[in-house]
């Protein structure tokens, strides 16, 4: 039995465009076909520029070693959005979804970029529920969150799922939802019950300090909820008008397979340079975009963000073919990261996060060694005033001891 929808492309949210189908077979494997219309539209463009470019023969969209197929996963839940979903259908009397074409037609459709999904082409994809306002956020309903995050078997009422739902189209294991403020759609991210400090202040301060180190922030704000932080962040994947940008993970850029056993990898293509040099070929700011990224993994070193993974990197089309990264999210401290390496690899000594690594390889970010070493001095610079920032910012005294141990200016 195949199992198939209708991707659409909702930069227009009021006029979406049926893009082409995708299937997956009884192997799990995935297949696309771009719609015949749409490759002949003047303003169509490729889904993927590396893996899924247009054409007008069914291309193969194999299922990736964690369950995932490319771009198209990007725009649906995982993790938290799961969970979310799982209550809400359960709330509802409803079957979970069995299969990969079934978690995508139930999605909210506030996932990360462009993309939405319905049964077939004649229908349009349902663009969910209209987001709540933040004032309409409460302590009740954090209440709630925190018994999401432990157990998904949550009794919701109508106005939990109002509130709650468009979140679970997101990606990410934070709780989270989609509020709109200042008049425009932003990311609202929660605390959990068993979290080891005030992750949503200590966010923020993080984000505060990176936007102080140089680095490409969105708007970003921490509100009050009941006595509560809650971080919010402006969606950049968003413009002004409504409309949307299309997305693609670093994560689907570079299709990576399972790590080598001795993890060879992260010193070439499972790594920071390697997000580079994939996005260079259709990178409308290729040297900035590289210097930046260099700046972020920098930072993450001083930090401890050892967390930082290549879904958390991303670019947003400009215009059809032309890209530029996105600006940094999900840049948080992790209590592990005097004892563990980053997540993505740094240099010539693999994901080991220490600035000689990162100076190994500065050519691969287009940067001479004074270059990079510039950079260097400059974030460290910023972050060595980080118990101050975290201070101002808010950050509970217990909460700056316990990052202590996480952020060090002599790695």
């Amino acid at each position: 039995m195949v199992l198939a929808c209708t991707v659409f492309d909702c930069s227009n949210p009021v006029e979406p465009l049926p893009v082409g189908s995708f299937a997956v077979d009884e192997a799990g494997d995935g297949h696309f076909a771009y719609g015949r219309h749409y490759i002949n539209r003047p303003q169509s463009f490729d889904l993927d520029p590396i893996h899924l470019r247009r054409s007008a023969e069914v291309q193969l969209l194999a299922r990736r070693h964690d369950g995932t197929y490319g771009v198209l996963s990007d725009a649906g839940p995982n993790a938290w959005g799961v969970k979310l979903t799982a209550s809400v259908l359960t709330r509802k009397n409803e079957p979970l979804p069995s299969n990969p074409v079934e978690w995508l037609l139930n999605s909210w459709h506030y996932g990360s970029g462009c993309l939405g999904f319905s049964r077939h082409h004649t229908e349009k994809p349902g663009l969910g529920i209209d987001a709540a306002r933040t004032e309409e956020l409460s302590g009740k309903l954090l209440r709630v969150v925190d018994a999401l995050a432990v157990n998904e078997d949550v009794d919701l009422t109508d106005s939990d799922i109002r509130l709650l739902a468009p979140g679970s189209s997101l990606g990410g294991v934070r709780p989270k939802t989609i509020v709109t403020h200042d008049g425009t759609e932003h990311i609202a991210k929660f605390s959990r019950p068993d979290d080891i400090f005030d992750v949503p202040k200590v966010e923020y301060a993080t984000m505060c300090l990176a936007h102080k180190a140089g680095i490409d922030t969105p708007d970003f704000e921490l509100i009050d909820v009941a006595g509560r932080s809650v971080f919010l962040v402006e969606r950049f994947d968003r413009t002004k008008g409504g409309r949307r940008k299309h997305y693609i993970s670093a994560h689907s850029l570079l299709n990576p397979s399972a790590l080598s056993t001795d993890g060879r990898e992260y010193k070439t293509s499972f790594s920071y340079a390697g997000i580079v040099e994939a996005m260079r070929p259709f990178n409308i700011r290729g040297q900035l975009d590289s210097r930046e990224l260099f700046r972020r993994m920098v930072f993450n070193i001083f930090v401890g963000n050892v967390d930082d993974h290549l879904r958390n990197h991303a670019l947003l089309m400009e215009s059809p073919g032309r890209y530029v990264l996105s600006p940094a999210f999900d840049i948080v401290p992790h209590i592990s990261a005097s004892s563990h390496p980053q997540s993505i690899g740094v240099g010539a000594l693999g994901a080991a996060s220490t600035v000689e690594n990162a100076l190994s390889q500065c050519g691969r970010f287009l940067l001479k060694p004074e270059e990079a070493k510039e950079i260097v001095a400059s974030v460290r610079n910023a972050v060595s005033g980080w118990v101050v920032s975290f201070k101002e910012a808010g950050v509970r005294k217990n909460d700056i001891a316990v990052l202590a141990n996480c952020i060090s200016l002599d790695r």
